[in-house]
């Protein structure tokens, strides 16, 4: 991917373990730009949700079936679709292609867990290549405990969170905060310029460094 074709885009994907307030921030920086715009000024703007990112997998992974070459061939056409939209605008003299996505190959390393991070290292250059950027949203040992517990009954503690990591309370945060180092330690080799945002800050100020993050550029 050229840097004349990359420049006239604006790719963000959000990273991190479950509860720390991804899509909360995709949905503010979603309404936030749509509400700056002016009029007949939108953009190409693309939100891609887990519906997108991790949902294809989840029948597979529910049955037991889910292959790594099965979760590299959901990426790799993730991808492709954004390599061709960042690619058509060659032509273009500013930005016109805005999209925010909810998780991918990060996540992809333990949820659902077919691949591990040297499978996926050819899926991050090329994301690094079409200008996307990163932000990963990190909390504390008591917030993740707060926001996990809180969810008690739902499918992601019950059938997912317990099972995978222990029947207990202790077990569930344990194996969170676990998740949130491996994907640390991922986060510090990627090619792609990251931000690192503290689930714990207000909003507002969240929203306005991701955006900046997201739409300028040097």
């Amino acid at each position: 991917m050229h840097t004349s074709q990359s420049q006239w885009s604006r790719l963000l994907l959000v990273e991190g373990v479950p509860g720390v307030g991804k899509s909360t921030l995709l949905d503010a920086l979603l309404r936030a730009y749509v509400r700056q715009r002016p009029a007949r000024q939108l953009r190409t703007l693309l939100h891609l949700t887990q519906a997108h990112t991790y949902g294809p997998l989840a029948p597979a992974e529910d049955v037991g079936t889910l292959t790594r070459a099965d979760a590299l061939a959901h990426l790799d056409l993730v991808v492709r679709g954004l390599e061709w939209a960042v690619a058509a605008l060659a032509s273009e003299r500013t930005p016109k292609l805005f999209v925010l996505v909810d998780t991918l190959h990060l996540t992809h390393c333990h949820r659902p867990g077919a691949v591990r991070w040297p499978d996926v290292v050819p899926i991050d250059a090329r994301l690094a290549a079409a200008g996307c950027r990163l932000v990963f949203v990190q909390a504390r040992r008591e917030t993740l405990r707060a926001r996990a517990l809180a969810r008690s009954g739902t499918q992601f503690l019950e059938d997912y969170a317990r099972p995978r990591w222990g029947p207990s309370d202790d077990d569930v945060v344990g194996g969170l905060v676990r998740e949130q180092a491996e994907m640390l330690q991922q986060l510090a080799a990627t090619r792609m310029p990251t931000l690192v945002l503290d689930a714990e800050d207000p909003l507002d100020r969240s929203l306005e460094a991701a955006s900046r993050f997201w739409l300028e550029r040097p």
